[in-house]
């Protein structure tokens, strides 16, 4: 069955094979025997077609297992050989059944197949653990299940590498004895360094100097059976994909975890920068005397002609001192000698906001609107007639400032207003301008500074403000930087540690004749079922997140597309993590991941 022709195997200058030549029998049972360092794996894995690096001739059936690729060998192993491993090597998670059923045989239906792995493990006498989760089997239980696996599609070869090294005596010669009794209709080629599993043997062998050595001579063989090669592609594995999730459930969750967490951190950030945003028109909405500058001193036309040039002023116009006012509110009537223009922008409210143009508002200090009425906060939104001239106004007062003294802002179309009644020829007091952004407010006084004006303005305080809001927006960014980063980390230690100790699982499947393309179109599926279960479990925290700020009044501010650019990025982060995790996984040669 299997022929061996001048065959050398070396590892660096190290000679395991030089020219050795053998034949094994049709069927019976082979002992290679050795201590460990030997020889022997070398020689099961050339015999598996797990490695292929070697000169001289290896013929299977009359094939040469040379001029076979990759796909090819997958098949072969698939259809002529079996595997027993000395640890066993079924996948936790998995019943006895669900890992006796990885070795499908393709074109044969899976209740078929199911049937057969049934029959199997009755005849090994564990039919009745058929639905146990491996992980309660006893040493010689789980090493029948190997077996059972390695009957399924009746293979001519069994290669069983120290079936019996993990077992005691006991069950090593129950297996040994099951062993032998599959050996009377096909090959059996079992490693050991242990002399009483030999006495089980037809033949035994051992690697010499390089060369095979029979101790042992087998009978006559009968004659040589063909290789078996269907041609057919083994049967797809997206259905044990779901069964790793469902496996690894727990620590794939752990992984999604961590990437939604930190991409939740990250969309805070930008929900936080939106909040700064409205914070800041809010906060313009209430202090529009912000964007208000004041220049105290007459003007032949120069100063006001470069306020009207910067096209950041919304507008500006000449202020003017204003004689016999009279005001009247709350049936009190209150008269003013004069009213000389002020600073808004300086003064600070206790109520309210300041007069707003068009709006026909006016904003009052303590001590006049006391006159009016001993509650001051009760004037707000209340009407103050104001007369000047021939000019009456109905305003609102809009809010209480805290100037020291009797005084008064109105909004600035009713004050243009009332300087119409003046008589021509009039020198202005002052000029006010006003800004017509809030972020404009810093750089319009920079510059009117660096021209020499000096005006009176609030850009120390929105400067110190803005500062704030971009130090805190920083902060936070990188708070939420840090918490992705952290995310992304702790998901990746997972999926790496989680794919590094799935090369036994891989190397299994090689040796089950699946092919590195179809195990890796497994993998790929894990990823994308978990890219799905990340994605859902995002959806879930964000609704969570939502609900748990509406309760609290806490606004979260973000778009519909940031909201969904994040969902793409969680489920991208844990494809592309997966795919790195599972790289290396996959073009691990078989015969390496079986050791790992």
């Amino acid at each position: 069955m299997i022929e061996l022709r001048g065959v050398t195997k070396r590892y660096g200058e190290t000679v395991i094979l030089n020219g050795a030549d053998y034949i094994f029998p049709q069927r019976g049972l082979v002992c290679l025997m050795g201590p460990s360092g030997a020889g022997k794996t070398t020689l099961l894995n050339l015999l598996a077609g797990f490695d292929t690096d070697y000169s001289g001739d290896i013929a299977v059936g009359g094939t040469l297992l040379r001029e076979l690729d990759e796909d090819a060998l997958c098949r072969y192993r698939r259809d002529n050989i079996g595997f027993v491993f000395q640890n066993y090597h079924l996948l936790a998670g998995y019943t006895a059944l669900e890992n006796v059923c990885l070795a499908r045989s393709p074109g044969i239906d899976p209740m078929e197949t199911k049937k057969q792995a049934i029959s199997i493990l009755e005849r090994l006498g564990i039919g009745e653990k058929s639905n146990q989760k491996v992980e309660t089997l006893s040493g010689g239980q789980k090493q029948r299940v190997a077996i059972a696996r390695a009957l399924m599609g009746d293979p001519q070869i069994i290669l069983a590498d120290e079936p019996t090294g993990a077992l005691n005596r006991a069950n090593s010669t129950e297996v040994m004895e099951q062993l032998r009794g599959l050996a009377a209709q096909r090959l059996v080629v079992v490693i050991t360094h242990d002399r009483q599993i030999c006495s089980f043997a037809d033949e035994v062998i051992s690697i010499q100097n390089g060369k095979i050595v029979s101790h042992q001579p087998a009978p006559n063989p009968p004659p040589q059976r063909s290789l078996r090669t269907d041609g057919e592609v083994s049967p797809s594995l997206s259905g044990q994909a779901k069964k790793n999730i469902r496996v690894r459930l727990g620590r794939y969750l752990g992984a999604a975890l961590a990437i939604s967490i930190g991409l939740m951190g990250f969309l805070f950030s930008l929900s936080f920068d939106r909040v700064i945003d409205r914070s800041i028109e809010e906060f313009q909405e209430k202090n529009t005397a912000f964007n208000n500058g004041y220049i105290k001193g007459t003007d032949d036309g120069a100063m006001l002609d470069v306020l009207l040039d910067d096209e950041r002023i919304s507008s500006a116009y000449y202020q003017y001192k204003l004689e016999d006012l009279t005001l009247s509110a709350e049936g009190k009537t209150e008269r003013l000698a004069e009213k000389f223009p002020m600073p808004k922008a300086t003064e600070s409210l206790s109520y309210g906001v300041m007069p707003r143009e068009g709006a026909a508002e006016i904003a009052l200090t303590p001590s006049l609107a006391k006159k009016f009425a001993g509650e001051i906060q009760t004037l707000l939104g209340k009407t103050v007639v104001l007369e000047y001239g021939g000019e009456t106004c109905l305003l609102t007062v809009s809010g209480i400032y805290n100037a020291g003294y009797d005084d008064f802002f109105i909004s600035a179309d009713v004050e243009r207003r009332l300087y119409q009644q003046l008589p021509g020829g009039q020198q202005n007091y002052s000029i006010s301008f006003d800004v017509g952004r809030f972020e404009d407010i810093v750089p319009v006084s920079n510059n009117l500074r660096l021209r020499g004006i000096d005006a009176k303005t609030a850009a120390d305080e929105v400067s110190a403000l803005q500062n704030t809001f971009q130090r805190l927006n920083r902060l936070f960014l990188a708070i939420s930087a840090l918490v992705l980063a952290v995310g992304v980390f702790l998901a990746a230690v997972l999926l790496l540690k989680m794919q590094a100790a799935r090369y036994r699982e891989v190397g299994l499947l090689s040796a089950l004749g699946y092919g590195r393309g179809q195990i890796a179109g497994m993998l790929r599926l894990e990823n994308l079922l978990l890219a799905t279960l990340a994605a859902g479990l995002y959806l879930v925290l964000l609704a969570a997140s939502l609900l748990f700020a509406a309760a609290l009044g806490y606004p979260l501010l973000f778009s519909s597309a940031q909201a969904l650019l994040s969902l793409a990025a969680a489920a991208g982060l844990i494809l592309a993590l997966g795919g790195l995790a599972s790289y290396r996984l996959v073009r691990t040669p078989p015969a390496e991941a079986l050791r790992k």
